[in-house]
């Protein structure tokens, strides 16, 4: 008697989506949504995109993928998006930060290439654009984007953030510090730029300041990277060698694209005499270095088009 019931139930409920409109559907998913039932909502969503075309629903069925930590489903989702509507805002938008949050920069490149036309004024936009260039090593071509987005929206602490981490890596470190302080005045919670703080210290040889900093980060943050790095600089310094090689392990698996901490290992290796690992991480810093250059010589050769894939 209760299965017939529980089956006539899923009957009607079946007839009533077969029947519904756009609107009923998506209502139904956002009272799904504010119920706890996820899985119910996307299967709304998906039935009025399916259905009605709707781009509205590929956007929050894209945000709920993203929620759950499936971001090649989102991003799946939001190509449909864009077929359907190549130049939307906010659809471009929501491709980018989910581009960017997979960490595929070169994609969100030329996505946000296309925002930053469609929208000059919008500092958000070049501050992402910025992020992505830097992520994909074009750090003068992030320099001028982050600088559009401060210029249009001035002492905002993400787009400082930003600023102080690429003149890091330009090891203009004295520009970097000011841009950094201003950024933690304004937001001193923000553990980035507490430890890119301690990474411009460490670059001025403010070695005593830059432990505290990255150490302050370490505390909530233990596998931090710019700070494990920070620590192995500061451990080599003081002829610590194994406790600098542990943090600069840590460094290298947290951010296994950066070439920084492959260089401080062969360094660190060497005075541990362990030649064939410091051979090992050099080759590393090389390959890392490399890759780094032919993403960003195939973006500019090409337009970033060709290398979107």
């Amino acid at each position: 008697m209760i299965a017939a019931m529980l089956l006539a139930g899923m009957l009607a409920q079946s007839r009533a989506l077969a029947t519904a409109d756009r609107a009923t559907l998506l209502n139904g998913a956002s009272a799904a949504l504010a119920a706890g039932q996820r899985e119910e909502a996307k299967q709304l969503l998906r039935t009025a995109a399916d259905r009605f075309q709707s781009v509205q629903a590929l956007l929050q069925l894209a945000r709920l993928q993203s929620g759950d930590g499936d971001a090649a489903g989102a991003l799946e989702t939001l190509r449909k998006a864009r077929v359907l509507a190549p130049n939307a805002e906010d659809v471009l938008n929501a491709f980018a930060q989910v581009s960017l949050g997979a960490r595929m920069p070169v994609q969100a490149i030329l996505t946000l290439e296309s925002l930053t036309r469609l929208c000059p004024t919008v500092a958000q936009y070049h501050y992402l654009l910025g992020v992505a260039l830097m992520t994909a090593g074009d750090i003068v071509g992030a320099v001028e984007s982050l600088k559009k987005a401060d210029a249009l929206d001035p002492d905002r602490p993400l787009t400082l953030v930003a600023l102080g981490l690429v003149h890091n890596n330009q090891k203009t470190y004295a520009d970097a510090k000011r841009t950094l302080a201003r950024s933690i005045e304004l937001d001193a919670d923000n553990v980035e730029a507490l430890a890119a703080l301690a990474e411009a210290e460490a670059g001025l040889g403010e070695l005593a300041a830059a432990e505290t900093h990255a150490t302050r980060v370490l505390a909530t943050s233990p596998a931090h990277p710019t700070a494990n790095l920070v620590v192995g600089l500061v451990r080599m310094a003081q002829q610590r060698y194994a406790e600098a090689r542990d943090a600069l392990i840590t460094a290298a698996a947290t951010d296994p694209r950066s070439p920084k901490p492959e260089y401080q290992l062969s360094l660190v290796y060497a005075r541990l005499g362990d030649g064939a690992s410091a051979e090992r991480h050099v080759n590393l810093y090389r390959q890392k270095l490399r890759d780094m250059e032919a993403t960003v010589k195939a973006l500019h050769e090409t337009g970033f088009g060709a290398v979107i894939k």
